[in-house]
């Protein structure tokens, strides 16, 4: 009937559009884990420069002892502008250790981390930094 028994062993054997196939099957995946690693290296980034960001308010702190909570919240916050999500908890706590005095910052930083098609989760990253305020004499 119209040639059919003679067009099927022809077309059995074509393999002309196998490639598109195959691309349209592994190109989802494929960009799935290349996101994926983009977004890692983002988290990644972003928490490196929080470290930075309160390293950087801890030597503030040892230049000016007086530093408030608030403006090592501020020089933490200025940091991260640009570069990573500046909504950073500051906290700042000071004891007196054998008559020296020691300052500890401590910060809480949540980074979403998601692949498109894949789902969305929190990271939470806490950052401590001792600094040494005042040396017994």
């Amino acid at each position: 009937m119209f040639g059919s028994s003679r067009k099927a062993p022809r077309l059995a054997g074509d393999e002309r559009g196998a490639t598109v196939v195959e691309f349209a099957v592994v190109a989802p995946v494929m960009l799935m884990m290349l996101f994926g690693i983009f977004q890692f290296g983002w988290t990644q980034h972003s928490l490196s420069n929080v470290r930075h960001a309160v390293d950087r308010a801890s030597r503030a702190l040892v230049i000016d002892p007086e530093l408030t909570q608030p403006a090592l919240q501020a020089i933490v916050t200025s940091n991260l502008a640009g570069s990573a999500n500046p909504d950073v908890t500051v906290t700042l706590t000071k004891a007196e250790v054998d008559g020296g005095e020691i300052a500890n910052l401590s910060t809480a930083y949540v980074v979403e981390f998601g692949v498109p098609g894949l789902a969305t989760f929190s990271v939470p990253y806490k950052v401590n930094v001792t600094t040494v305020l005042r040396v017994a004499p």
